[in-house]
């Protein structure tokens, strides 16, 4: 079984993100910082850096356990279950009041980061469909790669750009302390 949403510490995904909350386009860094195993449970610590004009950071964790893999933050909107374990189309699942759906394995994409083919696609139907939806995409071996989500109240747009390694620095900078 393919893995959709690969957790590997010290890898990087840099994202560009257009909304229409903002004018410009903002670059996302998801950064897997570290990841544990513990019992039935996979924990990885992840920070996300936001840079617009600015730039935030926050950290959250990721958990994949028997049934789920669930974000505790997101760039869209906050944190969710991304989607059931084992992974097979036509899973349905809701978290109120969206209703999401597995819908495909075998979406070809083709973004700045690359081509993908094989691809899980989900679509949530956000309120039923009344306030809009989200199309999103995950590439084997690589995980979250797009998304496009049109809601009622913004449209906005994560597309995938690179995977590397989180740079030296920036793990440095987590370690310092401010005197």
């Amino acid at each position: 079984m393919p893995d959709y949403f690969p957790l590997k510490e010290n890898t990087r995904y840099e994202y560009k993100f257009t909304s229409t909350e903002f004018d410009g386009t903002a670059r996302v860094f998801i950064d897997i910082l570290s990841v544990a195993k513990k019992a039935a449970k996979t924990v990885a610590q992840a920070r996300m850096i936001f840079e617009l004009r600015d730039s935030h950071t926050t950290e959250y964790a990721i958990t994949r356990d028997a049934k789920w893999l669930t974000t505790a933050d997101g760039v869209i909107i906050g944190g969710r279950r991304e989607f059931p374990l084992p992974v097979k189309e036509g899973a349905k699942w809701e978290e109120y009041p969206d209703t999401s759906e597995v819908v495909s394995l075998s979406d070809k994409i083709s973004i700045k980061a690359g081509k993908f083919s094989g691809c899980m696609k989900v679509v949530t139907m956000l309120a039923a469909g009344d306030a809009g939806k989200s199309v999103r995409y995950y590439a084997p071996g690589v995980g979250y790669v797009l998304e496009e989500y049109n809601g009622e109240d913004k449209t906005c747009e994560l597309e995938l750009v690179a995977v590397s390694k989180v740079p030296e620095e920036k793990k440095k900078a987590k370690a310092k302390t401010k005197k």
